[in-house]
């Protein structure tokens, strides 16, 4: 398993889940858009519109909403590089035109998107309008550019602090692992002070499968070594510490299989 594979599988376990899409919409999103929301009727689409040249961008996953009185749909884009994309309009306009081809070969009424930007990288996203990427022009054009916004949730820059307004156990480890998952020191306080919130998920079947999946997203995706990261697993609980001995055979029939071959 590639550190991008389990990356992959890392957001796609996590924002799978229509409580954790529900809670990053409600902590990130402004209030006066996510307000005319309606969550109950969050429901995930099973398409991707991703293909392989913008797999190099973006890994993706669709919900359908109903906002104020109209069905819409939110697509979540989690952001590949550890670096900022120059020109994501580009990318994102040819998402939003393979959605909508989609759309119309499945003679489907066409749906307005929300494109959802989840970022994680080390550097400074800077967000601006497609038409900055025009500056020598005659402000006529401007009506020729298919301009259009993005919604970005920056985990790496949260000057307000959103991370706190999360409530579900589910959405405060996906955010702290992407928000600190290349940031060794930071990784480790963050896995000890959700200790308690870990613990909680491994209470059922579905929150061991995710903690599972989250001890092997910090194995292969962050730079701590393998006993650093039982260390910090086994000193949550006895459950935390038996699944963390799970995954590690899991790594090493792995490695042993590659090896092999």
């Amino acid at each position: 398993m590639s550190p991008q594979h389990i990356h992959d599988r890392f957001f796609r376990e996590a924002f799978s889940r229509p409580d954790v899409v529900a809670d990053f919409i409600q902590a990130y999103l402004p209030t006066d858009f996510s307000s005319q929301f309606s969550m109950e009727t969050l429901v995930r689409l099973q398409d991707s519109h991703v293909d392989e040249s913008l797999g190099q961008y973006y890994v993706d996953l669709l919900y359908s909403v109903t906002f104020g009185s109209q069905a819409i749909t939110i697509a979540l884009l989690l952001e590949h590089k550890s670096y900022p994309e120059e020109y994501p309009h580009f990318q994102l306009n040819q998402y939003l035109l393979n959605y909508w081809r989609d759309q119309l070969k499945e003679k489907q009424a066409l749906r307005p998107v929300v494109p959802i930007v989840i970022y994680h990288g080390s550097s400074v996203w800077k967000q601006r309008p497609m038409t900055a990427y025009f500056t020598t022009f005659d402000a006529q054009l401007t009506r020729f550019l298919p301009d259009f916004e993005y919604y970005l949730i920056n985990l790496t820059g949260d000057p307000d602090n959103k991370f706190g307004l999360l409530t579900s156990a589910y959405a405060r480890l996906t955010a702290g692992l992407l928000k600190t998952i290349r940031q060794k020191q930071q990784l480790k306080k963050m896995l000890a002070d959700l200790s308690s919130v870990i613990d909680k998920l491994t209470g059922d079947a579905s929150g061991e499968q995710f903690v599972k999946t989250a001890l092997l997203y910090v194995g292969y995706g962050s730079g701590l070594t393998n006993v650093e990261v039982f260390v910090v697993f086994k000193n949550i609980s006895s459950k935390t510490e038996r699944i963390a001995m799970s995954a590690f055979e899991q790594l090493e029939a792995e490695y042993i299989e590659k090896g092999a071959q």
